[in-house]
């Protein structure tokens, strides 16, 4: 794989697009505030057509790429096993993936599976903290956890050379079976995690997330927040952890993602020696309860802000990773792009930021999760303007909706995509995360493969079918943090409109 050769391509493409789509002027001070610009103030940005872009882009030649091929196997106790061989750095990065998200946490028990995600890096039964930080800082490795709602996922980075890589294997294994969850540094933990939550609670942005969430999912797992709160933190307990860690991270529970420069022999080897360290259990995949279809209402929160920030979004369909699925996902993927994407392009921007002078940035995007997802679109404006932004954000989806994205913006977004395909796999990291998001959701392992396929068979009919399908603005809910409540009873005039 030639990513010198494509990189370069890619840098090209991207400039050649951004000087013939954008052509707009740099803004020297960026802030949060909104663009002082209003409707009467016209934007002359030159008039380009999609066929000019696209024999521009063409004299560019055909992209020559090819995704990493992986291999697939299982550990002697059946651990799914994904390999993607990457040899032109010398670097292995390993990840284990647990069905134990968030999600699973109890009520009562909400943040047991994130403060279990933080110490296991704390401290080993054989290893103080500080000796485990230094025997790593040694080996030059990176030892990571995250947790999100679905999953749990711990990686190591090590390089690949033979007596550094299997001083970080066993590290790694170590962390994974013999966590220490020591009493002090979880009060240590929790005094931090406190702090660090009534910080977040003074930024709007994070309060309408919250809010949001817990909107959507009611008392489902995924509308409990993934660090706990105040009362849930202080009932944590080491043998509360303990006993996360010997429920949820286990062979059978864990699919196991192998990425960099190593063989496929060592690469089995290095699996089954992580592998047999785990004990046997239960797998937890696709066991979390289903949702409840959530009340369409406004909810506003009070906030000592002179901007209000806005979430406008719904329930949507659970992931599902059959070939008529991800082929609806890549049309609307390339639908949302042009309605409510990052680009100064989108339809959302255009209107909302470039025409009104609301926001600085409005962004829409989809999240689909194991038991149900979400789709959102968010911005902030100043608080006077907060209805009247809402109300216009609103008519310019319902329009899109129902007028349709047109040939001309398909086929520039289709062709930014396409080209802007290889961009993911610049890296061991990249590739390692895609491959990773990938085996934990289960997607079939022709999906990198098939990507442009999917790509070439979206039409402008086939694009605004799977907007019309997955954005249900009757089904909105809408969060608003700011000083003063909007008023938007005309959109909700025959529901309950609350406040908090």
């Amino acid at each position: 794989m030639n990513y010198l050769k494509f990189i370069n391509r890619q840098l090209l493409t991207i400039a050649t697009l951004t000087t013939l789509l954008v052509g707009l002027p740099t803004h020297a001070n960026q802030s949060s505030t909104a663009v002082q610009k209003t409707s009467n103030q016209p934007q002359n940005y030159p008039a380009l057509s999609a066929d000019s872009i696209i024999d521009s882009i063409d004299k560019l030649g055909e992209l020559d790429f090819r995704p990493p091929q992986s291999q697939y196997f299982q550990t002697d106790n059946g651990i799914p096993v994904v390999f993607t061989p990457l040899t032109q750095i010398p670097m292995v990065d390993i990840s284990v993936h647990f069905f134990a998200g968030s999600a699973y946490d109890e009520p009562s028990s909400q943040g047991v599976a994130n403060m279990v995600a933080t110490m296991l890096t704390q401290g080993t039964t054989t290893l103080s903290e500080d000796e485990f930080v230094a025997k790593k800082e040694r080996l030059g490795s990176q030892i990571t956890t995250s947790v999100s709602k679905d999953g749990f996922l711990v990686s190591l980075r090590s390089l690949s050379d033979a007596p550094t890589l299997a001083q970080s294997t066993s590290l790694f294994a170590d962390m994974l079976t013999n966590p220490a969850f020591d009493t002090a540094v979880l009060a240590r933990n929790k005094d931090r995690l406190l702090t660090s939550l009534k910080q977040q609670n003074q930024n709007p942005a994070y309060r309408a997330m919250v809010a949001f969430d817990q909107a959507l999912y009611g008392s489902h797992g995924y509308g409990q927040l993934s660090t706990g709160n105040e009362s849930t933190l202080a009932t944590i307990t080491p043998k509360m952890l303990m006993a996360f860690k010997e429920k949820y991270l286990n062979a059978n529970n864990a699919v196991l993602i192998i990425t960099g420069d190593m063989s496929l022999e060592t690469a089995k080897k290095t699996a089954n020696e992580l592998g047999r360290q785990l004990p046997k259990g239960q797998s937890y995949r696709n066991t979390l309860p289903e949702t409840t279809p959530p009340k369409v209402r406004h909810i506003h929160l009070d906030h000592e802000s002179t901007q209000t920030q806005i979430i406008i979004g719904q329930m949507v369909d659970k992931l599902a990773t059959d070939d008529a699925s991800r082929q609806v996902a890549s049309d609307f993927a390339l639908g949302n792009s042009i309605l409510a994407g990052s680009d100064f392009n989108a339809r959302l921007m255009q209107a909302i930021r470039e025409q009104k002078g609301y926001t600085y940035g409005i962004y829409g995007d989809i999240k689909q999760l194991q038991a149900a997802g979400s789709y959102a679109v968010s911005f902030s404006t100043d608080g006077d303007k907060a209805a009247d932004a809402i109300f216009d954000t609103m008519d310019i989806i319902k329009n899109t909706l129902k007028d349709g994205v047109t040939q001309d913006e398909l086929s520039l977004m289709y062709l930014g995509k396409k080209n802007g395909f290889a961009n993911g796999f610049s890296s061991n990291a990249s590739i390692h995360k895609i491959i990773s998001k990938l085996t934990s959701d289960n997607y079939p392992r022709d999906h990198i493969a098939t990507v442009i396929d999917r790509l070439d068979k979206a039409s402008v009919d086939s694009v605004n079918a799977a907007l019309a399908a997955t954005i249900k603005p009757d089904e909105f809910i809408i969060i608003t943090v700011g000083k003063s409540k909007p008023d938007l009873s005309k959109l909700f005039k025959n529901t309950n409109n609350s406040s908090q």
